[in-house]
């Protein structure tokens, strides 16, 4: 019964949305707004507005599983009920992952005292087309440790 093409949906658009910038993508401009600011000039508050790229971020976010929404209602697939209830299985997921993260130390430990290491995280570092016809790997990417 829950729609998983919604829940599934969501949680791409939550991790859409929750995805960490940069510092310097953070935040960009302040704006001070002022209410009654000669009568009372603690009612000054300086508003800092999100980046644009937060904001694409929020809109992208919020906008897939909306379409999806309006997808899976619009040709049938599923009822509201169905959408309610994979958005319930999103939130335990979500709610999940967070308590399976507290279990990294855990993790870390068991494989140390079976000696067991976690595979190292490789990086592709992308070269630019040379002239070098005779090279099959030029202008490929290279995996670096």
């Amino acid at each position: 019964m829950p729609s998983l093409h919604f829940g599934y949906s969501l949680m791409i658009g939550l991790t859409i949305m929750t995805i960490p910038l940069p510092p310097q993508h953070r935040r960009s401009k302040s704006i001070v707004i002022r209410f009654f600011h000669r009568a009372h000039p603690s009612l000054t508050r300086k508003l800092q507005l999100p980046s644009l790229r937060r904001l694409a971020c929020i809109v992208v976010g919020f906008t897939y599983p909306f379409v999806i929404l309006v997808a899976i209602i619009a040709t049938a697939n599923h009822f509201i009920l169905d959408a309610v209830a994979g958005a319930i299985v999103c939130g335990l997921g979500w709610w999940g992952n967070r308590c399976l993260l507290n279990l990294l130390p855990l993790e870390d430990y068991f494989l140390w005292t079976l000696r067991i290491h976690k595979p190292e995280t490789r990086t592709v570092d992308v070269l630019a087309f040379e002239d070098d016809p005779d090279d099959e790997f030029a202008g490929h990417g290279v995996v670096s440790q």
